[in-house]
């Protein structure tokens, strides 16, 4: 069966020639990866970009963490997850940043304030989860070097003007790049990503106003509705952790050593449906070779689980792995 590769899979292609540096090799193999149809004749197309993106990969960790000479921006992830921030131009994504992290970005009443992305770590509980804000997504201007940022994300916060008589067209522009950057799939209001919508700015009184409209034509659409807040006075951000902590799909796990009291200031974070094993394995290979049975300690069970390799875990349980 032939791969039948649709014609922006060999225009992006074309792009790979003139690429010069590894990071834009590897941000246009990514895109090409999530072109290209998947099934069983592209299998073996798909290994061989992997096979390039590695190799690719490996030439930058040989490179000097610095360089004067470097121009694609690259984020190490940190924390119990990644979640970027992206958005029109003007939204507040660098004022939100700098409310919920300890980043400090440039904030002006400009758009395109921000040039290059900024991490920041966010306190969740007992857990730290990376924040990153991004240059604003615009058809036009964005860089493809932002597109691999937004793929390589745990999640996405989407953050939108409420208060801008354009609202409207700025996401409407924002979509069609997240189509171009293959994260939001085309003519479909589906997402390759996790995305939680945020509506800023609603201490301006014109947001009521443009807040109808946009439940009017999005509404609908965004099944799990949007957040409401102003960044600025600082109204429902504390209401934002615990939803991005949610958007992650992951949970927290606290360890004990027999005899001893549970370590609750260093959860383990896994994704949502891991099970003993999973947690053994992350602990250490050897423990999850030789694991026997685990006590495990649920909030609002009274009696400990006596759990093997294959038990579910919740978040908040508390596990201690025998070998």
């Amino acid at each position: 069966m032939p791969v039948n590769l649709p014609p922006q899979y060999h225009q992006k292609e074309a792009e790979l020639k003139t690429a010069k540096t590894p990071e834009e090799k590897i941000s246009i193999l990514e895109e090409l990866l999530a072109i290209m149809p998947k099934h069983k004749s592209s299998e073996k197309l798909q290994a061989l970009l992997r096979t390039k993106i590695a190799k690719y990969r490996k030439e930058i960790e040989k490179k000097p963490q610095i360089s004067k000479k470097q121009t694609i921006p690259i984020i190490i992830k940190e924390g119990a997850g990644q979640v970027v921030l992206c958005g029109p131009p003007n939204a507040g994504k660098s004022t939100l940043i700098s409310a919920l992290t300890n980043a400090r970005p440039e904030i002006a009443e400009y758009p395109f304030t921000t040039k290059v992305p900024l991490p920041g770590m966010m306190n969740y509980k007992d857990i730290k989860i990376q924040l990153v804000d991004t240059p604003s997504l615009s058809f036009q201007y964005s860089e493809n070097w932002l597109g691999d940022i937004l793929r390589k994300a745990d999640a996405l916060v989407f953050l939108f003007d409420l208060a801008a008589d354009s609202v409207i067209e700025d996401i409407d522009d924002a979509l069609k790049t997240l189509e171009r950057f293959h994260i939001k799939n085309e003519g479909e209001f589906t997402f390759n990503k996790k995305v939680l919508w945020v509506g800023n700015k609603i201490d301006v009184p014109s947001s009521n106003d443009i807040k109808e409209i946009f439940k009017e034509l999005y509404g609908d659409k965004i099944k799990e509705g949007f957040c409401e807040i102003s960044a600025r006075e600082g109204i429902n951000i504390t209401l934002l952790p615990e939803r991005i902590f949610n958007l992650l799909n992951i949970i927290r796990v606290y360890t004990k050593s027999p005899g001893k009291v549970p370590d609750t200031d260093n959860p383990y974070t896994l994704k949502s449906g891991s099970l003993v094993i999973d947690l053994a394995e992350l602990i250490h290979k050897d423990i999850a070779k030789n694991f026997k049975y685990a006590r495990l300690w649920r909030d609002g069970e009274d009696k400990i689980a006596i759990a093997g390799r294959d038990y579910p875990l919740k978040d908040g349980d508390i596990v201690e792995l025998h070998i």
